[in-house]
């Protein structure tokens, strides 16, 4: 799950205004049809990795502007300013389906996963501080879980949900302090979620939205945590069951799900916290599984597939603009909304090349 704070107050409070289905005036349709023959903004390829990464972990670590990427316990560093790179030091080799969330302090959290193949789901969690390069353990939560979230809270604590652990999916949910280092358990939620997104809302509230459910069945179910209460509320149903989906909050404070990791769904919908319901939103261009989904300074959502595709969404116009070809097609990659604005994607595979070392930004 990656997070994004809200820079442009005034912006938000416009799109708040307008709604989340705001008209498509003719200038902004001249727009689109004009941007979809030419495709807009531009990827440039940067320095590559000094380890190929499959499905990696991106975090932009907000004091320094710098980008940690991790993959089966290890990690590497990079500086965009510099455009170079240097290993960051491991964790617990052959870790994988983690997550990692930046703490106030800085320093990187990461929470859950399993080892190797076999099925040895895992508890600890560590802790990677910037200003040292290294790790170091930090308390183990309460159960063992891969496929779940971890959201930072407006407190600073940590919520992690669902996930699947030994017999199927979890209800249960637990926060970590990072005063303490310690992990409590929380009330469990309305129903079981694994491979589902959770998503902070203004309110401080959490959207937890779709994901497998009970008996491994994809469900459309959300809804809210509410960690002044500790109690959860319905938050109505998406319009179709979604798993391994993406989910970003926009300005507006609606959140934007899409797809179902699947390539033939492109379909939308728009969560409105405000009257607590779900509307449709415009289908994506380009064809699924979608591998990020980030927000850029501007308001706008760029959203990558594993083909080389890439498209803008503009929630003034309601509207998707395609973007010019990435310069390498790659599943599996992840992405991060750099300081200067740009959007670092990371890691993947593609047919041709295998694992890959190479990254790129795109710059809107």
């Amino acid at each position: 799950m990656k997070k994004t704070r809200m820079s442009l107050l005034m912006a938000g409070f416009v799109s708040i205004a307008t709604g989340c289905q705001p008209e498509l005036s003719p200038e902004a349709e001249l727009g689109t049809h004009e941007a979809a023959l030419t495709g807009v903004g531009t990827w440039t390829p940067n320095a590559p990795m000094q380890n190929s990464v499959t499905m990696g972990t991106a975090t932009l670590l907000r004091v320094t502007g710098n980008v940690l990427l991790t993959q089966d316990g290890f990690g590497q560093l990079y500086n965009p300013y510099t455009n170079t790179w240097q290993l960051a030091g491991s964790f617990e080799w052959g870790r994988h389906g983690y997550t990692a969330t930046e703490l106030p302090s800085g320093k990187v959290l990461v929470a859950g996963g399993r080892l190797g193949g076999a099925m040895r789901w895992v508890s600890s969690t560590w802790l990677y501080d910037e200003t040292t390069n290294t790790w170091t353990e930090s308390g183990s939560a309460n159960t063992p879980r891969y496929n779940h979230t971890t959201t930072r809270l407006d407190s600073g604590k940590v919520l992690m949900v669902g996930g699947i652990y030994y017999l199927g999916e979890q209800g249960n949910s637990e926060l970590y302090d990072p005063d303490t280092g310690t992990w409590s358990t929380v009330s469990s939620s309305l129903v079981p979620h694994a491979a589902h997104t959770a998503t902070l809302l203004y309110s401080g509230k959490v959207l937890v939205a779709g994901g497998s459910g009970p008996n491994n069945g994809d469900i459309s179910t959300a809804e809210l945590y509410d960690p002044s209460t500790n109690t959860w509320a319905p938050a109505g149903n998406m319009s179709q069951a979604r798993k391994d989906h993406l989910a970003v909050r926009l300005y507006s404070g609606n959140v934007m799900i899409l797809g179902n990791g699947s390539s033939s769904d492109n379909s939308v919908e728009l969560y409105d916290p405000y009257n607590n319901q779900w509307v449709a939103g415009p289908a994506l261009p380009i064809p699924g599984p979608y591998f990020s989904a980030t927000m850029l300074y501007s308001g706008e959502v760029l959203v990558t597939n594993g083909s080389g595709q890439a498209a803008v969404y503009n929630p003034s116009a309601n509207a998707w603009l395609l973007t010019v070809p990435m310069n390498q097609a790659r599943s599996n990659h992840d992405a991060v909304l750099l300081h200067t604005g740009q959007v670092l994607v990371t890691s993947g595979y593609n047919s041709t090349n295998g694992s890959l070392t190479s990254i790129e930004r795109f710059t809107r």
